[in-house]
């Protein structure tokens, strides 16, 4: 990527990230109801009501609340949560990591099960392991996320008992480095916690990764069937090259650019689904956050959320796309030329 597409990005993703501050902020602002008397409730007196609105800011004109929403964002801190009584930013900075390690667990799992079976049903089209294929991904769409976690938790944390039912851990949390469970067990050297951790990791893993995992395997499979029927396969099979270092080698290579397109759009919708995952796991990440923030009237929290969220989608697509010519060589002397 060259220096003047990398800035032109950067500009595209500062845009967007003012234009949803305006207009998250602006939504949260003029929405029906009084949060500060909800948080209150009802016997608070009409003093407690106003110190706590001027301790908010929302006794300033709008503009001006915008501004100070920017420069506190600037910073790290989003303002007092109703839900959670303390900064935003703080309540975002301990909650994201055990999302993030939610999201890139379930994304692995989608990966590495998606992107071969994709392979293998495109090379044996129409046949057994191809129907197989679609049943499954029929299924990881089909079915609710609720009710898929709710049955691995009858059947593997009650029945069998070889997974826990909730929260991240049982023991004594390893010392926080990361803030991602698994990653801080390994630093400490604590293998007991490490193994704790990934217990609890992988039933709320997999439940989030049914419905990218369903998506990445039919996309490669379309992909690799359009690649597959184009004319270089079919002389690198007549020079005798083995048949897996032409489909993984030179056909998935080709056949991946558009299947790592969708996986750069699946990123946010996991997030927004990692929140019946979280509920139902008692994960405690910023999708279940933000969720009670939005039942609360928790303007705050729903702003704070929803910006870290949108920065995390851009800079993931901004990544996304500076890794296309490094995978499809057709992008990088394209931008050469």
């Amino acid at each position: 990527m060259s220096l003047k597409s990398l800035l032109q990005r950067v500009a595209q993703m500062i845009v967007v990230l003012f234009g949803v501050s305006v207009l998250v902020f602006l939504l949260t602002r003029v929405l029906p109801g009084d949060p500060v008397a909800a948080a209150l409730g009802d016997r608070a007196s009409g003093e407690q009501v106003a110190q706590l609105r001027s301790q908010l800011g929302l006794d300033q004109p709008l503009v001006m609340q915008y501004v100070n929403f920017v420069t506190g964002a600037l910073k790290g801190e989003f303002g007092l949560s109703l839900v959670e009584r303390r900064d935003v930013g703080e309540v975002i900075a301990s909650r994201l990591p055990a999302t993030l390690e939610l999201i890139f667990a379930s994304l692995l799992i989608a990966i590495v099960v998606g992107v071969p079976l994709g392979v293998i049903a495109a090379v044996r089209r129409d046949r057994f392991i191809d129907g197989l294929s679609r049943f499954i991904a029929l299924a990881g769409v089909s079915f609710p996320q609720f009710w898929i976690g709710i049955v691995l938790q009858l059947v593997f944390g009650l029945a069998l008992a070889m997974l826990p039912i909730t929260g991240r851990i049982s023991g004594p949390p390893p010392l926080t480095v990361t803030g991602f469970m698994t990653i801080d067990s390994l630093l400490a050297g604590n293998f007991s916690a490490f193994t704790d951790s990934l217990r609890h990791l992988v039933a709320p893993a997999i439940v989030l990764s049914t419905g990218p995992l369903a998506t990445i395997m039919r996309m490669t499979r379309a992909n690799m069937i359009d690649e597959l029927e184009k004319p270089y396969p079919e002389l690198a099979r007549a020079l005798g090259v083995h048949p897996l270092i032409i489909n993984y080698k030179f056909v998935l290579r080709n056949a991946f650019t558009p299947t790592l397109t969708i996986i750069g759009f699946l990123v946010p919708i996991m997030i927004g689904s990692s929140f019946v995952v979280e509920k139902v796991f008692g994960w405690p990440g910023i999708a279940r956050f933000g969720a009670d923030a939005i039942i609360a009237n928790d303007f705050n929290g729903v702003v704070g959320v929803t910006m870290v969220v949108c920065l995390f989608v851009v800079v993931i697509n901004f990544l996304v796309e500076t890794i296309y010519p490094i995978l499809d060589p057709r992008i990088r002397s394209g931008e050469t030329t």
